[in-house]
C-alpha cells in the first residue's frame, strides 16, 4: 500500500519520526482521448466567441431536471469565463450545439458499484462509511501535523537563541547572577515545550497507525465485494478505462456521472474541449486526461489551464 512519509524535524533532542496518511481525491475516470498518445498531440480548434450552446436530451433516469442541467452548464461555463475575464459561453434554446445526458451501461455500471459499495464489513460499516470517515482522519492527521511543524520551528528559534546566550556565557562574557537565572528559566521553558513536542509527536504516531489499519479494513472491503477502486497515492479511487463524457465536435454527451460535483467537473472539462482546448500533463488541472486528484468541493483552473485558454483567445 502506497504511504507518503511525513517528516517532521525537531532540533536538539527532538526525535525524527515518520507519519503515514493518506490524501482524498474524487474518482479516476477516463477523458476522451485517453489513448495513450502524448497531450501535445491534442488537437481542438477554437469556434467563433462566443460559443452557443442549449442543453438537448435528458435521460429521466439520471433523476435530474432539466433546469438543473441548465444551471449547472452555466456554472460551467463561468468557470472559464473567469479565466478569461470575457464571454466565451451562451446559452441558446436554438442553438444546434446540444449537451446531451445519455443513460447506457456506463451509468448502469456505476451504479452497480454504488451498491456493492454497500455491502458491510463485520462491523455493520459500508465501504462509503469507511471512506468518509478515512478522509476526516486524514484531514486531521494533516491539520495536527502542520501545527506541529509551526510549533517545531518556533521551538527551534528560540532554542537558538538560548543556545547562543549559553555560548556567550561559556565564552566568558555576561557572568551575572540576573543572566544565571535567566538561562535557568529559559532552560526550564525549553525542556518543557521539548516534552509538550514529543507528546504530540506520539500521539501523531499512534493517530497514523490507525489511518493505516482503516486503509488495510478498505482494501479487504473492495477485494471482499470485487469493486472497482485502487489506491491511488494513498487513496482509494474507482479507476476506468471507459468515457464518461465526450465532445465529438458538435455536441457534449454525458454518459455518466454521481454527484452534482461531478457532472459540473465533467461539463467543465468537455467546456474546455469545446473552446479549443487540449489535455494538460498537470493531474490537477481541469483538462488533465483523467479526473483523479482535482478538488470537486473548490474547481479552479490551473496554471496549465489558464495558460492554454489564454492562447487559445488570442487566435
Amino acid at each position: 500500500m502506497n504511504r507518503r512519509r511525513i517528516i517532521t524535524s525537531l532540533i536538539v533532542g527532538v526525535s525524527v519520526f515518520l507519519l503515514y496518511h493518506f490524501l482524498s481525491s474524487p474518482g479516476e475516470v477516463g477523458f476522451p482521448g485517453a489513448s495513450g498518445e502524448p497531450a501535445a498531440q491534442d488537437r481542438y480548434r477554437r469556434p467563433a466567441l462566443p460559443l452557443s450552446y442549449a442543453v438537448g436530451e435528458i435521460d429521466p433516469r439520471f433523476g435530474i431536471t432539466r433546469e438543473r442541467v441548465i444551471a449547472l452548464a452555466e456554472e460551467s461555463g463561468k468557470v472559464w469565463e473567469e479565466g478569461a475575464g470575457r464571454e466565451l459561453l451562451q446559452y441558446n434554446e436554438e442553438s444546434k450545439f446540444k449537451v446531451n445526458l445519455i443513460f447506457d451501461w456506463r451509468q448502469e455500471k456505476l451504479i452497480a458499484a454504488r451498491e456493492a459499495r454497500a455491502g458491510l464489513d463485520e462491523h455493520g460499516r459500508s465501504f462509503d462509511q469507511l471512506q468518509d470517515d478515512y478522509r476526516r482522519k486524514s484531514s486531521s492527521l494533516e491539520t495536527a501535523r502542520s501545527a506541529l511543524d509551526e510549533s517545531a520551528t518556533s521551538y527551534q528559534g528560540r532554542l537558538d537563541a538560548y543556545n547562543a546566550r549559553v555560548a556567550r556565557w561559556n565564552e566568558g562574557g555576561e557572568h551575572t547572577e540576573a543572566e544565571r537565572r535567566y538561562l535557568q528559566e529559559k532552560k526550564s521553558e525549553l525542556e518543557t515545550v521539548r516534552a509538550d513536542l514529543e507528546k504530540r509527536k506520539e500521539q501523531l504516531n499512534q493517530e497514523g497507525d490507525g489511518l493505516n489499519k482503516l486503509a488495510d479494513t478498505l482494501s479487504e472491503l473492495a477485494q471482499k465485494f470485487n469493486l472497482e477502486v485502487e489506491n491511488f497515492n494513498g487513496t482509494f479511487v474507482r479507476s476506468r478505462d471507459f468515457e464518461k463524457g465526450v465532445f465529438d465536435g458538435s455536441s457534449i454527451n454525458i454518459y455518466e456521472y454521481e454527484k452534482e460535483e461531478d457532472l459540473k467537473l465533467t461539463l467543465i472539462h468537455e467546456f474546455g474541449h469545446a473552446l479549443g482546448l487540449g489535455h494538460t500533463e498537470n493531474p490537477a488541472s481541469i483538462m488533465h486526461r483523467k479526473l483523479a486528484v482535482q478538488d470537486l468541493t473548490n474547481i479552479r483552473l490551473t496554471a496549465e489551464d489558464l495558460a492554454q485558454l489564454r492562447e487559445k483567445i488570442r487566435e
